[in-house]
């Protein structure tokens, strides 16, 4: 079969590998579209998380890829509940390629309505990902939440939101423009663009502020903020526009360089730091739920599409910063 093989940073190449055999509690799946998650980025740009990928007997590349949708194709002797020909939104490895080996679990695939589209599907993963970071943010009625990044995370943040509360108010910042016009469209009451000034005053300036005592320095008065940048200053960006107490700041990113965080304001403002790292199985349901439902559209979010053959370019494109999502279609 053709897949993107991974040998290093920048370095892709679509070759013929071995079909994957399935074995009794897999499932062997016609992969229709598969997105470019951050992760894979991360490996991309610098060899960190190489374990997403799948090894390939006898070769010294990797399979990338783990969110995707696609059509059963081979059932293994042990699964029942599935059959060939069924439509599934999935979780696995090396899906950058014709067919990926889905081991049966609770996380790795989840039924596919008819009407929701193979590239909206591949987003179901990442989406996971942002209803967790809202979860873990508990935004409640007449509170404001700041998302810093609008990226497929940030974005599927600001839909979570919309989709499962009511009368929060959402503020997004992001350096592009394309993606705060796309969080406008879903939802998000104000954007703002960092590249205008500073993105705390910009906040502050619409949320209030206040002297933070025994510190010496304005703070705002934002009840969260859900960092789905990972940039160097984001995080202490977020702890600075929290409010004076209980403020949530959830870290969402993978952080490919370290940055400041000043303990000293988490202390004495009482903030909740939070680490989010991807989903739980419940996260998944939900989103292919919401999805499947018509309470969020993800289709709108797919930016770019690229053939199998085009993996190094979509990748290449990706790194730019001015997609919200690739997806990869063989």
């Amino acid at each position: 079969m053709k897949a993107a093989v991974y040998y290093g940073p920048r370095d892709i190449r679509v070759e013929d590998v071995p079909m994957p055999v399935p074995g009794p509690n897999d499932l062997l799946v016609a992969v229709k579209a598969c997105g470019i998650c951050g992760s894979d980025l991360h490996t991309y740009r610098y060899g960190i998380f190489e374990d997403l990928g799948r090894e390939i007997e006898g070769h010294a590349g990797r399979l990338m890829g783990h969110e995707f949708s696609g059509v059963v194709a081979e059932v293994g002797s042990a699964v029942s509940g599935v059959k060939v020909g069924d439509r599934l939104a999935g979780l696995g490895r090396g899906a950058y390629a014709e067919y990926v080996l889905v081991e049966v679990a609770d996380r790795s695939y989840h039924p596919l309505a008819d009407h929701v589209s193979f590239e909206e599907a591949a987003t179901f993963e990442p989406f996971a990902t942002s209803i967790h970071g809202v979860g873990l943010a508990r935004p409640r009625s007449g509170e404001t939440v700041v998302v810093l990044g609008a990226g497929i995370i940030g974005l599927g943040a600001v839909q979570a939101i919309r989709a499962t509360t009511s009368d929060v108010r959402v503020i997004v910042v992001d350096g592009m423009q394309t993606r705060l016009d796309m969080a406008r469209q879903i939802g998000a009451d104000e954007v703002i663009d960092f590249t205008e000034g500073d993105p705390v005053e910009q906040v502050l300036a619409l949320v209030g502020e206040q002297e933070i005592p025994r510190l010496g320095y304005r703070g705002g008065n934002v009840d969260a903020v859900i960092d789905c940048a990972g940039a160097v200053n984001s995080s202490q960006q977020g702890l600075q526009m929290l409010k004076q107490e209980d403020g949530r700041l959830v870290l969402v990113a993978l952080f490919e360089h370290p940055g400041p965080l000043d303990r000293n304001t988490i202390v004495r403002k009482h903030v909740q730091l939070l680490g989010s790292w991807a989903s739980t199985t419940a996260d998944l349901k939900l989103a292919v739920e919401l999805m499947a439902s018509g309470r969020v559209d993800r289709k709108t979010l797919v930016s770019h599409q690229f053939a199998l053959e085009q993996a190094a370019e979509a990748f290449a494109f990706q790194e730019q910063g001015q997609a919200i999502k690739v997806v990869v279609t063989p």
